[in-house]
């Protein structure tokens, strides 16, 4: 068997070979209307004619209906032989994958070898495969580079995309929220939505309307519309603040709807994401006499009522996370009819199929979102990323759910970059389209696939780097949720060691975890990157390796001192080299990041590193 079957992406549910290809003038018939300014398709046309051989016949390429249709609008069929390539399929979705498998298909045989051919059988599992970039904790994407991984997750087969949104839309009268963020505006919203339609992708919009408010309600002119005004503790920021809107405060509902009036008509997806998750402060400020009278669930049962009619009566169907309404199973029964929950976790033991079924008993359409495990890593946490993925397709699967919807965060500064997270993209993308195939990839098919399909750079070895910088943790035996071990003495410098989230944390398991790194060091001089892709992501791995290695170190300084006290009490002989190192590679964090990234949230990311740098040692602040 060919080994570039293994290579497809995702893998089709069937695929035989069939006799070689013979690549005369590509000639086109019965192309569909729909169609016809694919990108996809300009790019297998481009393709057929750089291979066409002297003297060969035409090379025919046909569209049809397919002779038994099936339940899903996304299915196709291909028969690519000799001197035909014919596609099958009843919609333009089928006719884009079609055409993506077959660029694929040639790009993994080099022009000077012959070319198998190939039949083809394939619908996915999901009808919708979506991924969530969050734009909110910090990094924010330019447009390039939203519109490069439209087309990288395009030819993936995805087709659902969002960017999670807290502040980081150009609100207009809101500046003061969002003018130090780099937020997208109305005609970039417009120009990613045309892009992603273009490749067969819906952009759905995506706001927080509940918990995580804190970006609007730390300004006073926002303030008095928070359940705590004064602030409570909460996982995303050092200090307290306001952090939930007041569910009783019918203000709230009009300050949403404002917000929709002006977001909402830059999209053309009838879908929306309004968030709704983590109200850690519901019921301990204005809303406490309701909750404590009708019950926390009927309290927040009755805002996202509210929030549902915003929704609806603007024409979108409302999306939003699930885990509230889980806790209240009360919730769950009385959910309007068409709302869509989102349930989410992201750890390999999350109970996803206990929770699908669930929403499965009470929701007509319901959604499972997994995560890539990039965020509070570095550098990836490889072996959680894919069993949390194929726990969510098995769950997805089982409980007949609309979608799965990959998410990617960005807590505690989104210090990992973008590459980081190709794994979770690329391996989710399979799991929601053939959930059977994405369990059985080995590691070294993984590999193949990250370096053929996401680095664009067979030869460099990305792949198989990416897999091992993603275990980088895990030498240090510890078992960590929601975040790596290697992560949590650069990303929690307040708290003291040893500590409950990285129990066993000692001189022993640091070392060990130095000896991965060194290797890893080791395997980083021998990748060769030719592309522009996989030159950048290796510079990105580079940084992401000095920075663990300094993280190591900080540790171990910490251990020295009687109980793991903070950050000053470590002695100058050794705070000075770790502070100098880590302002270097803050410097480097802020090249890095402009590359792929806008300018807004890079200091405050920036300062994550620096303001450990001035408490190790102060002296080496510039002056």
């Amino acid at each position: 068997m060919d080994e570039s079957l293994h290579r497809l992406l995702p893998a089709p549910k069937q695929a035989t070979l069939l006799e070689p290809l013979a690549f005369g003038p590509p000639r086109t018939a019965r192309v569909p209307d729909e169609i016809s300014a694919s990108p996809a398709l300009a790019r297998l046309l481009r393709i057929l004619r750089s291979r066409v051989a002297p003297g060969a016949p035409n090379l025919d390429l046909s569209f049809d209906e397919p002779e038994e249709r099936s339940p899903s609008h996304e299915a196709y069929e291909i028969q690519a032989t000799g001197s035909a390539l014919r596609v099958r399929a009843s919609s333009p979705a089928g006719f884009r994958h079609a055409l993506q498998t077959l660029v694929q298909w040639l790009e993994l045989h080099p022009p000077e070898d012959p070319c198998p051919g190939l039949s083809v059988r394939d619908e996915p599992d999901l009808a919708e495969r979506g991924v969530m970039l969050d734009i909110s904790r910090d990094r924010v994407p330019t447009l390039a580079t939203a519109c490069n991984l439209i087309e990288l997750l395009a030819s993936w087969k995805i087709n659902r995309f969002q960017l999670y949104t807290e502040h980081t839309f150009a609100y207009p009268g809101a500046e003061h929220i969002w003018s130090s963020a780099s937020p997208w505006t109305s005609d970039e919203i417009q120009a990613l939505s045309d892009h992603a339609a273009m490749h067969g992708i819906e952009l759905v919009p995506n706001q927080q309307s509940f918990g995580h408010m804190h970006r609007w309600l730390t300004h006073s002119s926002h303030r008095h519309l928070a359940e705590v005004p004064d602030g409570v503790e909460h996982p995303f920021h050092t200090e307290k603040q306001p952090f939930s809107l007041c569910p009783t405060d019918p203000e709230c509902l009009s300050f949403l709807a404002s917000l929709y009036d002006v977001l909402l008509p830059n999209f053309n997806s009838s879908a929306f994401n309004v968030g709704l998750d983590e109200t850690f402060d519901l019921g301990m400020g204005r809303s406490g006499d309701a909750v404590e009278d009708r019950g926390l669930g009927a309290v927040f049962l009755e805002f996202l009522t509210a929030v549902h009619e915003l929704v609806s009566s603007r024409g979108h169907r409302m999306q939003f996370w699930a885990d509230i309404a889980l806790r209240h199973p009360e919730v769950v029964e009385k959910l309007p009819g068409d709302c869509e929950p989102i349930l989410w976790g992201y750890e390999a033991n999350h109970p996803l199929d206990e929770e699908a079924a669930t929403l499965a008993a009470s929701c007509s359409r319901f959604q499972i979102a997994p995560g890539t495990s990039s965020w509070q890593s570095l550098g990836g946490r490889t072996d959680n990323c894919l069993a949390n993925l194929r726990s969510a397709s098995r769950a997805a699967r089982t409980h007949s759910a609309a979608g799965m919807l990959i998410t990617d965060w960005g807590d505690r500064g989104h210090l990992q970059p973008l590459p980081v997270s190709y794994l979770g993209f690329l391996h989710g993308a399979e799991a929601a389209w053939n959930g059977s195939a994405a369990e059985a990839r080995t590691d070294a098919e993984l590999a193949a696939l990250l370096d053929h399909h996401a680095y664009r750079d067979p030869g460099a070895g990305l792949g198989t780097f990416s897999l091992a910088l993603g275990r980088a943790s895990d030498p240090c035996g510890i078992s960590t949720t929601n975040l790596s071990t290697l992560f949590f003495p650069v990303g929690f410098p307040e708290r003291s060691l040893p500590d409950d989230r990285v129990p066993d944390l000692d001189h022993a398991a640091l070392e060990r975890a130095r000896g991965a790194l060194t290797d890893l060091r080791s395997d980083h001089g021998s990748l060769d990157p030719n592309g522009a892709e996989s030159s950048l992501a290796s510079e990105e791995f580079d940084w992401v390796l000095g920075l663990m290695r300094c993280s190591c170190d900080l540790a171990e300084a910490r251990l020295e001192t009687p109980h793991g006290s903070p950050l000053s009490s470590i002695p100058e002989d050794s705070a000075i080299p770790i502070a100098e190192r880590l302002r270097s590679l803050g410097e480097r964090h802020a090249d890095l990041w402009l590359v792929r990234s806008r300018p807004g949230g890079l200091a405050d990311s920036v300062e994550r590193l620096t303001r450990i740098a001035d408490t190790l040692h102060p002296h080496t602040a510039p002056a």
